[in-house]
């Protein structure tokens, strides 16, 4: 009996990790769309697109599924469309799923709008990163987008019932680097049950582990 309970819960452990797997790379899917249509940032060099965004992938992943976060709602959006109760992505997301959710409560406090959240995602990606062969363009666009957010900040009626909504913005990005190592050291915890469940991690995903992230 208690061998058939174990295999029962090595199976259910693995659907849970499978579809772990699932909502990260399509996710990650949906946002490299979304960052190749940010104004400017397919004349850097492919090699900088590349490092930009894997390097915040998981910042951004953070990031809007944080946003989507509303009070007294125990729901989880994921940037695949996908739907959960936080209950239900304990098991593998494990205390990374509570820290998104504070975020994005702290983020509702705030009362960020849509277009600062699109500034904001887009400075989460277009940063200095170690290895950029441009850092001059990439510095030239950071720019751009800084300018954006603080006009719409200085002259958006909404923002400017809101105290220091500009800096507020821009601590809000470093908090996402906290948050997205967080998330490496998630998914380093759920490979290590691989060899017990036969759950290999994706190739996307072990990059993420073995390369550590490229801050």
């Amino acid at each position: 009996m208690a061998k058939s309970e174990d295999l029962h819960g090595s199976h259910g452990r693995a659907d849970h990790v499978r579809s772990f797997y699932n909502i990260l790379l399509q996710s990650l899917d949906v946002l490299r769309a979304w960052a190749d249509k940010i104004p400017g940032f397919s004349d850097l060099p492919k090699e900088d697109q590349e490092l930009l965004f894997q390097s915040a992938s998981l910042e951004l992943f953070v990031l809007k599924a944080a946003y989507r976060v509303q009070p007294n709602d125990e729901k989880i959006i994921f940037e695949n469309g996908q739907v959960f109760h936080r209950l239900q992505c304990m098991s593998t997301f494990g205390d990374w799923i509570n820290s998104i959710v504070d975020f994005g409560l702290s983020l509702h406090r705030m009362a960020l709008d849509i277009s600062s959240l699109a500034c904001m995602s887009a400075l989460a990606m277009i940063t200095m990163r170690h290895g950029l062969r441009a850092p001059e363009k990439m510095e030239e666009l950071q720019t751009k987008i800084i300018d954006c957010l603080r006009d719409h900040c200085t002259y958006n009626a909404e923002a400017q019932r809101k105290p220091h909504f500009f800096s507020r913005i821009l601590a809000k990005i470093t908090e996402l680097r906290t948050l997205s190592r967080d998330g490496l050291q998630c998914m380093t915890e759920v490979a290590k049950y691989d060899d017990a469940i036969m759950v290999p991690p994706p190739s996307v995903i072990q990059s993420f582990i073995s390369n550590q992230l490229p801050f």
